[in-house]
């Protein structure tokens, strides 16, 4: 809370006690591990080194003891527990749909829920215990560190824009197609970055008309009501959702990205679910 807020006077308030007791608390557990944690300055507080440390194992340790209140609940009340799952808008459409209606049939009542994202952030609530396994890929070569990872499949993506986009009767350049709005992922993603490496090397700018959003279904919408451009997975274009709405333009962005594939944390066990879903998944590539 502390980490979030960097004020005391605002955290010894939001935990209900004085700023005397929440700054003795603080030091207390500073001597206890004979390091400073947080910084004081003249009008917040700032993480050390050491405290960005501590706060990340007690966010794990935190989402990990309410993820086993939660297990026991489920099971207490006959179900088979939870499975949170984080992937990449390319993963989602196609690969997923299959696994979870298979691991649904056998386990009716596991409570299964999917967070669509970049991977940068999906890998950090996966370090962090808030999803069980990820289908993306390594963002930072430390992360190598973290989780083991199981190829999958490589991930091509498309220029997107609505069927009957003005675009669609000439055959644009890079130098002409960054002119109109854009639709786009974060800086931090593989996929805005893939974008960014092409037009850099083409001697192209950055589009200066950008929406940035990780939401597939948002994307879609803009495209579908505007005349935005939106870089894609192509298997997007390939859903019900998108069949006849939306075509790609000819032109070709980079190399597909790297393979994407399933990510789960190092140094501990797999539950019997995350196994199980595994299992289906690998089945669905076959």
């Amino acid at each position: 809370m502390l980490d979030e807020s960097r004020n005391l006077h605002s955290t010894s308030r939001h935990m209900n006690m004085s700023q005397p007791a929440a700054s003795k608390m603080l030091k207390d557990i500073e001597t206890f591990f004979g390091m400073t944690l947080f910084r004081r300055l003249p009008r917040r507080m700032e993480t050390t080194d050491a405290g960005r440390l501590l706060v990340r194992y007690a966010r794990s340790i935190l989402n990990d003891t309410d993820r086993l209140i939660d297990d026991l609940v489920s099971l207490r009340e006959g179900g088979y527990g939870k499975l949170a799952i984080g992937a990449v808008p390319g993963a989602a459409p196609l690969l997923l749909p299959w696994a979870i209606t298979a691991i649904k049939a056998q386990r009716p009542h596991l409570a299964v829920s999917l967070v669509e994202n970049s991977s940068d952030r999906l890998l950090a609530d996966l370090e962090y215990k808030q999803l069980d396994v990820v289908i993306g890929r390594f963002t930072d070569p430390a992360q190598r560190h973290l989780f083991h990872f199981l190829p999958l499949q490589a991930e091509p993506v498309s220029v997107v824009v609505r069927v009957g986009h003005p675009l669609c009767d000439a055959v644009p350049g890079l130098g002409e197609v960054i002119r109109w709005p854009w639709v786009l992922h974060p800086m931090r993603s593989p996929m805005r970055g893939l974008f960014e490496v092409a037009l850099a090397e083409a001697g192209v700018p950055s589009p200066r008309n950008v929406v940035e959003t990780t939401s597939t279904q948002t994307t879609l919408q803009m495209v579908s009501a505007s005349d935005a451009i939106a870089l894609l997975p192509t298997s997007v274009l390939k859903t019900a959702v998108s069949a006849g709405k939306f075509t790609a333009l000819p032109l070709t962005i980079g190399e597909p990205l790297g393979y994407y594939g399933v990510l789960t944390r190092k140094h501990e066990e797999s539950s019997e679910q995350v196994q199980a879903f595994i299992e289906r998944l690998l089945h669905s590539e076959s």
